[in-house]
């Protein structure tokens, strides 16, 4: 609760309260100055001045009167004028500006009516000091409340976009006209140009409440590092879920591996970059193919980023990839053990059949002898079971589906004998 206002700040405050236009619009001019964009509409112009009008007329009253702050509540104009910015998408940071502005412009009025007066400076002083203290305590309360209505009206606004452009994007998708209007104009979004569509989603280790949000902020850095000069059309089919296409013909994987590892708990699924209606949904379809892959993995597998490249024949597992563990541990024998002497074998097996088969390339990757490497083949066949080129596509898909899934679908350290 504010002090009770000085003797002077009181007569100066039924005064002011008496004939306030003046005042009101020294405060307007002192808002509309360093923020323009509020002012230049004349809707929200005179939402502002009912606001100002009302919040000065509460604030003078509580001086004059030495009333509690704490029963002043925010004047209905100033609540929609909150709904109305949060419509526009204007930050919340304008709005609260706009306050402080207004604060600081009343504040400055009054004082200079107090000097006017034959108040002595320590009474000045103390009028300064109460007018202060009451000035914050009425902003205070009433900014609480219009955050609270600008929140909750954006959060309505955003689900009511999202829903209408969810429909839309889901027709087309379908491939099938939602309303029969232009779906470029529908959705401000060029169907004709280059994407590269995205499919974001949160680790259950996220909180809740916060995964939406999270991965709605971390959208600009992905445009960016994608070289984006347009924004992306993005959509939210659930709580925890986002899709995107970003406006390019780049693929840029590694920089968007550096984008989400700056955001923990994040993952994103890619589609190669394609043109045109078409490649808007296939681009979309393949990344819902990575994801499912991504997801079904184990925690240690999970990829931060995963790309079609990523995925090579194993996309075809996309629909289920639980059913990948009996043919892969099948094709790996022994190598299927999910222990970490076969995974130090699978990975000599991967780097020596990704470089054709040489020696001397899988040595200087995995920085080991090519005697080493050798051996560790040689082991590799005897605990499979059959030499390399028996089933070798089979071999490297299987040995790209643990590299990718791991103990998904690796066969479970048998347990020691007692």
């Amino acid at each position: 609760m504010a002090p009770s206002p000085s003797d002077t700040l009181r007569e100066v405050a039924a005064q002011l309260l008496a004939d306030r236009g003046d005042l009101v619009m020294a405060v307007l001019v002192e808002i509309a100055g360093p923020l323009p964009e509020l002012a230049a509409d004349p809707h929200v112009r005179e939402l502002m001045t009912a606001t100002i009008q009302d919040v000065v007329a509460a604030g003078l009253t509580a001086l004059g009167t030495g009333s509690a702050v704490t029963g002043i509540r925010a004047p209905e104009a100033a609540l929609e004028l909150a709904r109305r910015l949060a419509q526009r998408g204007v930050p919340i940071s304008t709005m609260l500006r706009a306050y402080r502005l207004g604060q600081a412009a009343f504040q400055q009025e009054v004082i200079g009516r107090i000097a006017a007066t034959r108040a002595d400076g320590a009474q000045v002083a103390a009028a300064a000091r109460d007018l202060s203290s009451v000035a914050f305590s009425v902003v205070d309360v009433v900014s609480e409340e219009v955050v609270l209505a600008y929140q909750s009206e954006r959060d309505s606004w955003i689900r009511q976009r999202n829903t209408a452009r969810l429909a839309r994007v889901t027709a087309l998708l379908a491939g099938r006209s939602s309303d029969g209007g232009d779906p470029d104009s529908a959705l401000g979004h060029d169907l004709a140009a280059a994407h590269v569509a995205a499919v974001f989603w949160c680790g259950t280790d996220v909180d809740e409440d916060a995964r939406l949000g999270l991965l709605e902020r971390s959208v600009p850095a992905v445009a960016n590092a994608l070289g984006c000069t347009r924004p992306p059309l993005v959509v939210a089919p659930d709580a925890a879920t986002l899709w995107a296409w970003f406006p390019t013909a780049a693929l840029h994987r590694d920089a968007l591996v550096d984008v989400l590892d700056g955001v923990p708990g994040t993952h994103a699924a890619l589609g190669d970059p394609a043109p045109g209606l078409p490649g808007f949904r296939r681009s979309h379809q393949q990344a819902q193919q990575c994801q499912q892959i991504a997801v079904a993995a184990d925690a240690a597998h999970r990829l931060r980023v995963t790309a079609p490249a990523d995925l090579g024949p194993l996309a075809l597992l996309a629909a289920d990839p639980a059913t990948a563990a009996p043919w892969v541990q099948a094709a790996l024998g022994g190598l299927a053990d999910d222990d970490e002497a076969a995974a130090r074998l699978r990975e000599t097996l991967w780097v020596y059949l990704s470089h054709g088969g040489s020696l001397a390339a899988a040595a200087a990757e995995l920085h080991l002898h090519k005697n080493t490497i050798q051996y560790r083949i040689r082991k590799a066949e005897q605990q499979r079971g059959t030499p390399l080129q028996d089933g070798r596509i089979d071999l490297e898909v299987a040995l790209l589906a643990a590299r990718l899934l791991g103990s998904t679908v690796l066969r479970p350290p048998t347990a020691p004998t007692p």
